[in-house]
Order: C-alpha cells, then structure tokens, then sequence
C-alpha cells in the first residue's frame, strides 16, 4: 500500500535517530531498530487507507455560502471505514456532493469512498451509508443521519441545492446554497416519506389523538424544528406503543 510523503518523513525521522542511540551496540540492537521500524509501520498502514483516496476537486463555479454540514472546518469525529473504526479523525460531510471528506495529518483533503463508510460520528450526530435494501419505499443510496433506531428507524436525508441570483450592484449571476431536508420512516418493513406534520402523522399507525396533545404540550412544530418535532413524535408514540 502506497504510504504518504508525511508517513516517510516520519519513519525516516524514527529510523534516523533510533539508528543513533542504538548504533553502539550489538547486531541485537540492529533487530530491535528493525522491529521498531516494522511496528510503526504497521501502525501507518491502519490509517493509510482512510489517506489514499482521491484529493476533493474545487468547485466549477463561486458560491456567497458554504455547501458543508454544519460548518465548513473540518472537526474531530469518530469513523468506521472498511470494518476499521478511527477516533480522533478530521471529518465534514459535503452535502452538495453528498462526499465525506477527511484531513490526513499533513492537511490534504481526501475523499472517502461511501460503499466502505460504516458510519460517521460528528456534531452528535450518527451519519451512515445507505445501500437500498429492498423495503417498499426506501430511498435512493447516499449518506443519511439516523436519528432514532427503535422499533421505528428513522433517518433524514440533508441536501444541498444551489440557487443562483442576479446580483443588482455586480450585475451578474451570484450562487448560493439552499439546504433541506426529508425524512423517512421504517414502519413494519416500509419506508414511509415525511416533509411536514401530515405525513409523519399518516407514518405511524394509530395513537394520532395522543400525539396531537403531545404536539401542542411541547410546542413542536415542523416549520420551526421538523428535525426536533419528528423525533420527539416518533419517540413518544413507540412509548405509548408500550404502555
């Protein structure tokens, strides 16, 4: 497996000066710098996959906002990529491109292939790959954020779309990116689309007097927090489910 530029200098750096302080010494010592060598590279080639990937091509064209989850700065997360989970790596999620993207320590953006991402820890949030599993209903394959995993799986699907404008000063088309978000609900092997208050009503089966109470009890409404409001709602009719 081809090892970055930054793993070579580092392991030169090891073998440099370990050769030194141990250079004295018997034909021993000689095994011992080879074994520490052996180590360490053992220890890069667990992470070498995740820095091996494609570089992240720019844009084709400007945008006046971001197009990342969240923020545009990488921040630290937990990742399982090809059966291996990584703490501590630099992530953010692309949701124009719908591209995971890692920093490897010596700050290049690499692309991490989907079919192997197991799932992505950042922002509290759990953002898995979604390969179709044949569920009446199930949405198209892409990375989605599971909120809820009960007797009821629920995810959301966040996009970004871009939206151009004429600028009056400049004159000419500005770009700018519009996020959005759908929900879906597993029900008895059925997935079940939601984008306001009536479908997530129509999702679940039964129980809909209650859940109008505990709506108007909490205050949750789609337009202000759908995200918050259909996790609540779906939480609180499984506990009802069980009582």
């Amino acid at each position: 497996m081809k090892i970055r530029k930054f793993h070579l200098f580092v392991l030169l750096c090891i073998m440099v000066f370990g050769w030194q302080e141990l250079a004295a010494q018997d034909s021993l010592s000689l095994q011992a710098t080879e074994r520490y060598a052996l180590s360490y590279l053992e220890a890069v080639s667990e992470y070498a996959a995740l820095f091996t990937g494609r570089s992240q091509q720019p844009l084709s064209f400007f945008a006046t906002n971001h197009q990342y989850f969240k923020e545009e700065k990488f921040v630290s997360g937990k990742l399982s990529y090809g059966g291996v989970v990584y703490p501590g790596v630099f992530l953010r999620w692309d949701l124009y491109r719908d591209e995971i993207e890692i920093l490897t320590p010596d700050n290049n953006v690499i692309l991490l292939k989907n079919e192997y991402i197991g799932f992505a820890e950042i922002y509290g949030y759990h953002i898995f790959y979604l390969n179709p599993d044949g569920f009446a209903g199930c949405p198209p394959a892409g990375n989605y954020i599971r909120l809820y995993l009960g007797d009821y799986l629920l995810i959301e699907k966040c996009i970004n779309k871009i939206q151009s404008e004429v600028n009056p000063t400049l004159r000419h088309l500005v770009y700018k990116f519009v996020t959005s978000s759908t929900f879906y609900l597993q029900n008895n092997g059925v997935y079940y689309k939601i984008n306001n208050r009536r479908t997530l009503m129509k999702s679940l089966d039964g129980r809909h007097t209650e859940l109008k109470q505990f709506i108007r009890a909490n205050k949750l409404k789609y337009k202000h927090d759908a995200e918050k409001m259909v996790s609540e709602v779906v939480k609180q009719h499984e506990k009802l489910n069980q009582q």
